[in-house]
C-alpha cells in the first residue's frame, strides 16, 4: 500500500502524514479546508496538510514543503503532497547527483484552471511534478525517472523539463518543443522500461 492512500475510500484524516525526513503533519479534513481544496481527480487519496509556517520544513533531505508548492504557498493554506512523490523526487535527484528544481508541484483546482492545466491533472491530487535537473537534458532526466519508477509512471517530455505522475500503469506524451515526437518518445519509454524489467 502506498504511504498516502485512503483506506476503503475513507479519509485517513486521523492519521498523521509522515514524510521521508520524519516530518509529521496532521491530515486536514476536507470539511475544514473547503471546496477550494477539493480533489476531483483522485478523491482525496493524498491528504491535505497545513502550509502555515511549514514552507521551510524538509520533507526529504533536499526538498521542503515550499519546493512542492512554490508560489501556491503564499496564497493558500493547505496542499496535497504525496509521500511517494517526495520519495521519488528525492531518489531521482540522488541518481542524478545534481540539483533538481521542481517547476510545478501541487496546484489547487483554481490555480490549475488559471494556467489551463488538464481538467484531470494529477497536480491537483498532489501526485505530479514538473522539474528539471541542472546540466542534464530532459531526455536524460526522463531516463533517470524511468529507472527509478519503472512502468508505474506517467511521463511527459518537454523542451526544458519533464513531468512525472504516480500511476499504476505506464503512459507517455510530449509537450511543445520536445526533442522527440510523441511516437519516438513513446517507443523510447517502452523500450527503456522493458529493458529495465529484464
Amino acid at each position: 500500500m502506498q504511504g498516502d492512500e485512503n483506506v476503503n475510500g475513507k479519509s485517513l484524516s486521523a492519521s498523521p502524514v509522515v514524510y521521508p525526513s520524519g516530518a509529521s503533519f496532521a491530515a486536514v479534513a476536507e470539511e475544514e479546508a473547503g471546496i477550494t481544496y477539493s480533489d476531483p481527480v483522485d478523491d482525496g487519496r493524498v491528504p491535505l496538510i497545513r502550509l502555515e509556517d511549514n514552507l521551510r520544513t524538509h520533507l526529504s533531505p533536499n526538498f521542503t514543503v515550499g519546493s512542492f508548492v512554490g508560489k501556491v504557498g503564499r496564497d493558500y493554506q493547505y496542499a496535497r503532497i504525496s509521500v511517494d512523490l517526495v520519495r521519488t523526487i528525492q531518489a531521482i535527484q540522488e541518481r542524478a547527483q545534481a540539483p533538481l528544481l521542481i517547476v510545478s508541484g501541487y496546484r489547487p483546482p483554481a490555480v490549475n484552471e488559471l494556467i489551463k492545466g488538464a481538467d484531470q491533472s494529477p497536480h491537483i491530487a498532489g501526485r505530479a511534478a514538473d522539474f528539471k535537473i541542472s546540466g542534464i537534458e530532459p531526455l536524460e532526466v526522463a531516463a533517470l525517472a524511468l529507472d527509478e519508477m519503472g512502468p508505474h509512471v506517467g511521463i511527459g517530455l518537454g523542451a526544458g523539463t519533464i513531468h512525472i505522475e504516480l500511476r499504476d500503469d505506464l503512459k507517455s506524451w510530449v509537450y511543445t518543443g520536445a526533442k522527440l515526437s510523441h511516437e519516438e518518445f513513446s517507443a523510447w519509454v517502452h523500450e527503456r522500461t522493458e529493458k529495465a524489467s529484464l
